[in-house]
């Protein structure tokens, strides 16, 4: 039987989770256990009261998850001071997008963005039919609001700004997007990115819920994650403030169950979780990220300045050099794809996962002069 595809979608290229290919290392080039820095991920399981609360509820795991996720979402508005009407569950900040661009695009829109940034804002774009219109960065790996200004056309419907950026990890200051939401048309949809908020601790960042909510609450969408440091990739759960009106069309629109009872669970516990711990794990990423650098700059190998638990490094051959460390057990994430073929990103590990990736990346072609 032939299908008829619908034709946006055979545009598409599907997206790829970064380290996740059969190893193409051998028993003699093995050097231990994988290494996983392609994906970003947290360097922490879930925290101690997000693991108590999901041990608690397994046994109802016979049961559907609540219909509406209200006990999440309820906890969300309260940790953030907001009305519950303003908060949209879904499974990861992905699931967001996706359900934001179902709600607001049609064929031919346009959505603007810098690139290299996540791939989810191109991807999203092109399943229904419109047009991703991709911005350079700033050199420090920001986006360039100006930029992104000039590029809004009547056409535009939604404009992402990650903050900080993934893969590069520059970032905005609140006087940066301030001035970009005070002069964006009244007809695009704002969607702050900041998946990575809890990693950041520079003065100059601001807290897009807090700050810019209320002034903003008639479009501004604000995304955030339980995937970082919160250790919970594997359970998909995600979030988004913004206006009630889009919270219902999202929530209509929305496949039943998407989020799981386990996810949801240890969402809520991670957030009445105390400060102290996930300051902990942003002091620990903070350090590590610095030893990172460090070891890059030493080996020759120039990387942005980054506010993450990530790094963008230029090695030349983005391609080979994943490779050349696949082969030692180490996975990072070539940026070929996203428009950087000399780059790589490697999430910031722990302080023995950063000592193999130094030493790994010594004996690939970058540490003999070939990179």
């Amino acid at each position: 039987m032939t299908f008829h595809i619908r034709p946006a979608l055979t545009q598409l290229s599907r997206y790829r989770a970064g380290g996740v290919a059969v190893l193409r290392r051998t028993p003699e080039s093995a050097t231990g256990p994988l290494i996983q820095l392609a994906q970003n991920e947290g360097s922490y399981g879930p925290l101690p009261l997000a693991q108590q609360a999901v041990e608690a509820a397994i046994a109802a795991g016979n049961r559907y998850p609540e219909g509406d996720y209200a006990t999440l979402r309820r906890a969300v508005a309260a940790h953030h001071g907001i009305p519950e009407e303003r908060i949209f569950v879904a499974g990861g900040t992905t699931a967001v997008m996706h359900h934001l661009s179902l709600c607001l695009l049609e064929p031919g829109d346009e959505v603007v963005f810098g690139r290299p940034s996540f791939l989810a804002y191109h991807l999203e774009t092109l399943k229904r039919g419109a047009t991703p219109v991709g911005v350079p960065l700033t050199p420090g790996g920001a986006f360039d609001t100006e930029a992104l200004l000039r590029a809004i056309t009547p056409r535009t419907k939604i404009v992402y700004l990650a903050n900080p950026n993934n893969p590069s990890g520059g970032m905005l200051t609140r006087d940066e997007i301030s001035a970009f939401l005070d002069a964006l048309p009244s007809h695009v949809v704002p969607v702050l990115d900041e998946a990575y908020f809890e990693y950041v601790d520079h003065p100059d960042y601001p807290d897009g819920i807090a700050e810019y909510a209320a002034p903003h609450a008639h479009r501004l969408v604000v995304l955030r994650t339980f995937s970082k440091i919160y250790g919970l990739a594997g359970l998909r759960v995600g979030y988004a403030v913004m206006p009630p009106g889009l919270v219902q069309a999202a929530m209509s629109a929305q496949v039943p169950f998407e989020v799981n009872t386990l996810g949801l669970v240890a969402a809520q516990a991670s957030l009445a979780a105390p400060a102290h711990e996930i300051a902990h794990r942003r002091h620990e990423t903070i350090t590590h990220r610095t030893l990172l650098a460090d070891a890059l700059t030493a080996l020759g190998v120039p990387s942005l300045p980054s506010v993450g638990n990530f790094l963008q490094a230029r090695v030349g051959n983005a391609d080979a050099i994943a490779a050349e460390l696949e082969l030692q057990g180490i996975l990072v994430r070539p940026l070929t794809t996203w428009g950087a073929p000399d780059s790589i990103r490697i999430t910031v590990g722990t302080r023995e996962e950063i000592d193999r990736f130094v030493t790994a990346l010594a004996h690939t072609s970058i540490g003999s002069g070939g990179g």
